[in-house]
C-alpha cells in the first residue's frame, strides 16, 4: 500500500512527510543518526526522499561495490526505525 500525504490522519497532518525525515535517522543496528549520509557520501552516491499525494519514496544511487554495504543500512530504516526524541522534535519543526 503507498501512503502519502492524503492518507495523514486528518488530526496529524504532515505525518508521512515526518516518518520519511525520521526513518534517516538511525535504527537499531545503525543508530548513530548520519551513519546512512556518512557511509553514501564515502561511497561516491547520492540519496533523497520525497512525499506526494500519494506515496513516498526513497532512493539511493551507489556503485556496484557498496551496493551490498548500504543496502543493508537502507533497508534497516523499515525494519527498526528508533524515533529518537532529539530527532523527533528537531523533525516535527522541519516539516512544520
Amino acid at each position: 500500500m503507498a501512503s502519502g500525504n492524503l492518507n495523514d490522519p486528518k488530526d496529524s497532518p504532515g505525518l508521512a512527510h515526518f516518518c520519511e525525515h525520521m526513518l534517516f535517522l538511525g535504527t537499531e543496528k545503525f543508530p548513530e543518526e548520519s551513519h546512512y549520509a556518512k557511509m553514501v557520501s564515502k561511497c561516491g552516491g547520492t540519496k533523497n526522499a520525497a512525499t506526494s499525494e500519494d506515496q513516498t519514496y526513497y532512493f539511493f544511487d551507489v556503485t556496484n561495490k557498496y551496493l551490498d554495504e548500504v543496502l543493508e543500512v537502507f533497508s534497516d530504516f523499515f525494519k527498526a526505525p528508533l524515533f529518537t526524541e532529539s530527532g523527533v522534535d528537531r523533525e516535527i519543526n522541519a516539516v512544520d
